[in-house]
């Protein structure tokens, strides 16, 4: 926790300092997204959550296509889960001053993976799903001048349903609201203009 702070200070410390302010533009097209990698004694695991192009068809809002994955690898099974989503996103962007924003972002995501479960007899197995995910969240950007934000999520609404191909892998749903590990997240963007 107290990395974080640390680290959201630093953000924040850079965002005052940024002389240039480059809000967008209709006709510009945004790239964002975050990877992640992290690696213990256990395994290792890296991440896109999620990585999209989108397109300002106003000042404000834009639309485009974003893609995450998930691979965890575990050490002691010697196997990679594998999970995918991709899909459309709806984005419409509010200024709170020169350098902050608040963003409101929507995704619906086709999905699909692999997963090394344990079976009725206590054996490992492999088993693959597909299905979808429907998500609502809120950032806070901090623009960093020209064109590069620093992106915060800080929430999340979403429901995903899964359909396991195989039997071992069920069929299942989640809900996620609130506030929580899975739902806070950083990113950056850049915006180019043409």
């Amino acid at each position: 926790m107290k990395n974080l702070k640390i680290f959201l200070g630093c953000c924040l410390t850079i965002a005052c300092f940024s002389i240039q302010s480059a809000s967008a533009q209709k006709g510009g097209i945004m790239l964002y997204g975050s990877l992640n990698y992290h690696e213990t004694t256990a395994g290792h695991q890296f991440s896109a959550a999620p990585v999209g192009v989108g397109y300002f068809f106003n000042d404000n809002m834009n639309v485009g296509i974003n893609y995450g994955f998930n691979n965890a690898y575990t050490k002691a099974l010697d196997f990679t889960d594998h999970s995918h989503e991709v899909g459309p996103f709806y984005s419409n962007t509010w200024p709170l001053g020169e350098h902050f924003m608040l963003i409101g972002q929507v995704d619906a995501h086709y999905i699909w993976g692999d997963q090394h479960v344990v079976n009725a007899s206590g054996g490992m197995v492999d088993g693959s799903y597909n299905g979808f995910l429907f998500r609502v969240y809120p950032l806070v950007g901090i623009d960093l001048g020209k064109g590069w934000a620093l992106k915060a999520k800080v929430a999340e609404l979403s429901y995903k349903k899964k359909h396991g191909k195989d039997a071992v892998i069920p069929n299942d749903h989640e809900v996620i609201t609130g506030i929580n590990g899975s739902t806070v997240g950083l990113g950056l963007s850049k915006n180019l203009f043409f």
